[in-house]
């Protein structure tokens, strides 16, 4: 009997799997092929928990409306001070009104918030609002002077020979001349002439009135934001009634005086009753001799005077940029710009005091066609950042200089070469390092670009593509939130998690890139942290903040004055092409691992050749039980929040590539992915 021929068993098709539990931000940038698969190629809505998996954001709810577009908001002690419009609210209380309807900046020095709107600098101490010009500080510019004459009497002795005798000063008036108490015959030409010789040994009795040399000392500059200033004179003859201030012209304003008493106190004196003003001349003339100063050496007369100084308050008034600087690195001085008048000079204010900006506290940084876009603190040095830079060098780098005699300016050391800022409000200090917003992306200047001579780097390499296409890139604003630096523009929320970094080869000239997340319809117009949550104003006056509470259900919509509306939100997942590309594959199992919430429910969806389909929800079995968010729809008795594993049986064949999503698309619901896998096999050449 012939033998059995074995054909052995047929070969059974080996199955693989991809497997990703540890997850990034989003890549908008590179090429689809190229997005590592823990990152997203889309994924609006989303960012990262503690451990950067991605988690829904939570909504936003409205605070308050105003009425009108929101322009600033500052944090004040325990006020909220926010300027809509072209007016000014605390807590929601109307303070002032008449502002410019734009961006508005604001700094806090001691106890004052000081608002820069370009139209009228603000102060407010947490009562009452006034502009700055208001309080101003009024300088004592020049000391001991001397007034415009004085009465004095020489004595002199005949010899019996001489008929000419010298004075140190010739007299402007003669008040009269004896000798041994009559009248003598005389003429002053050079001196005092007489006629004949006076006896020998007579007393020669002259008296007087001498005009005066300004004289003075310099002690403080005049006040950009005041008409006002103060001069003082020192009187130590008794017998001197006029004085004539440094400026002719003075306004029509009310012109003050003070006189030392016998006890070395200033007393006022009143104009028109005790003295009169020739304000063309600047002169005030007292109706009697002022006392000699009680005090030697001591100034015994003030005058304060006023005169309208042509632009020099609108130097301040039109700036609408700042930042506090001093020493050091402190922040006890206020520095300005933005005016269109001057758009490459700034000014700075006394050390401790926004109301006195002294005329000669100012700096050019730049040249024309170039202009100053904004200011950051990098260590013990201000960072003023330039449009339009000749040579590149767009960052100047100034430190405080103190001299022997204790004044302080602030020079200019270096200049850093690099991108150029692009948006007035795009400036964020962040994780040890400025970042700044410039038209290739977010670049980032840390200590040592400044103290060495580093290029700044770019930390926005996964968003750069989507966020320099942006319209209107000047218009961002960027603020602070947690460990993000968030810039709004365009209805968008782009942000930079300062938590996570990598390194990317697209990149190789900086030190690391931050995951990046971008969230959509949020009409931001500006952006501030407070109590730890994040707030926005918009265009039609709300303010609005973005729930801090993950648990509730009904965090998980967003505000509309039509009625709250869903967030959508999902993760995409890389193209998935197994080992080898050009295979066919077919997937028999899909899992994924969420995170619980109280309300919880996500979408997967598979996309083969261009098309999105569903392939299977998740819902109650991904839920726990929650009395804050209780509802029947859903309902679970099911106490456990640890992360749940759900899976799919499916069958998606002959496929070159597959693409995946998670979605989460309804009111009040959300959800969390720490993992996700598929089973798949391959076989045979793939064919289109």
């Amino acid at each position: 009997m012939p033998g059995l021929m074995n054909f052995g068993s047929a070969p059974s098709l080996s199955r693989s799997v991809l497997e990703i539990t540890s997850f990034a931000g989003i890549d908008l940038s590179s090429a689809p092929a190229d997005v590592d698969k823990r990152r997203s190629p889309d994924a609006p809505n989303m960012m990262p928990d503690s451990k950067g998996n991605p988690i829904k954001r939570t909504g936003f709810f409205l605070s308050g409306n105003y009425g009108e577009r929101i322009n600033g908001a500052f944090i004040f002690g325990d006020h909220t001070v926010i300027h809509a419009g072209k007016r000014l609210f605390c807590d929601g209380k109307e303070i002032w009104r008449g502002m410019a309807d734009s961006l508005s900046a604001g700094q806090i020095i001691g106890d004052i918030l000081c608002i820069f709107d370009g139209f009228e600098a603000l102060s407010f101490d947490g009562d009452s609002v006034s502009p700055l010009c208001d309080k101003a500080y009024i300088p004592t510019v020049l000391i001991s002077k001397n007034a415009d004459g004085c009465e004095r009497e020489t004595v002199l002795r005949g010899d019996g020979m001489s008929t000419i005798f010298s004075l140190e000063h010739e007299p402007q008036e003669v008040i009269s001349l004896t000798v041994n108490g009559s009248a003598a015959e005389y003429s002053i030409e050079g001196g005092i002439k007489f006629v004949s010789p006076p006896e020998e040994g007579s007393e020669i009795i002259l008296k007087a009135r001498y005009k005066n040399e300004p004289a003075g000392a310099t002690k403080e500059e005049f006040n950009l934001i005041s008409d006002r200033w103060k001069e003082s004179f020192l009187c130590d003859t008794g017998t001197e009634t006029s004085f004539t201030l440094s400026q002719k012209g003075l306004s029509g304003k009310k012109v003050k005086a003070w006189v030392m008493d016998e006890n070395g106190k200033l007393q006022e004196e009143k104009e028109e009753t005790d003295f009169s003003v020739d304000r063309a001349a600047g002169k005030i003339v007292f109706k009697s001799a002022v006392p000699k100063t009680p005090i030697a050496g001591e100034d015994n007369v003030v005058i304060e005077a006023a005169k309208h100084f042509e632009g020099y308050k609108e130097k301040i008034n039109r700036c609408n940029q700042s930042v506090a600087f001093d020493t050091g690195g402190s922040t006890n001085r206020i520095f300005v710009s933005g005016n269109p008048d001057e758009p490459g000079r700034d000014y700075w204010c006394v050390t401790g005091d926004p109301f006195y900006w002294p005329d000669t506290y100012y700096s050019k940084i730049c040249g024309k066609g170039e202009k100053i876009i904004g200011y950051s603190i990098i260590g013990n040095s201000l960072a003023t950042y330039i449009s339009n830079a000749e040579d590149g060098r767009s960052i100047v780098i100034r430190n405080s200089h103190l001299d022997e005699e204790g004044n302080v300016s602030f020079p200019i050391e270096k200049y850093l070469q690099g991108e150029e800022a692009v948006a007035p409000r795009g400036f964020v200090y962040m994780d040890r390092e400025q970042l700044f917003l410039t038209a290739r992306g977010v670049y980032a200047i840390t200590t040592e670009d400044v103290s060495g001579e580093k290029y700044t780097q770019n930390r926005s390499y996964f968003i750069n593509k989507a966020l320099c296409a942006e319209k209107e890139l000047e218009k961002a604003f960027c603020a602070k939130w947690k460990q993000f630096c968030v810039v709004a523009v365009n209805g968008k929320l782009y942000l930079l998690d300062s938590g996570q970094k990598s390194y990317e080869r697209g990149e190789p000239l900086s030190t690391g890139q931050y995951e990046c997340y971008l969230w959509t319809g949020i009409p931001a117009r500006v952006l501030w942290e407070q109590d730890g949550k994040l707030f926005f104003g918009d265009e039609k006056g709300n303010v609005c903040y973005f729930s801090g509470d993950t648990e509730s259900a009904g965090s998980y919509e967003d505000y509309s004055p039509e009625g709250n509306r869903a967030i959508e939100a999902y993760w995409t997942f890389p193209d998935f092409a197994g080992e080898l590309f050009w295979r066919n594959k077919t997937i028999r199992t899909v899992a994924i691992q969420l995170l619980p919430y109280a309300r919880n429910k996500v979408r997967l969806e598979y996309r083969v050749k261009g098309f999105w389909n569903p392939l299977k929800d998740f819902s109650d079995k991904n839920s726990y039980f929650s009395w804050g968010s209780f509802a029947w729809e859903g309902f679970t008795w099911s106490g456990d929040s640890t992360y749940r594993t759900a899976t799919a049986k499916v069958k998606i064949k002959k496929f070159d590539k597959c693409g995946f999503r998670i979605s989460c698309t309804e009111k009040n619901r959300s959800f969390g992915l720490y993992g996700f896998s598929v089973e798949y096999t391959e076989s045979g050449r793939y064919k289109k």
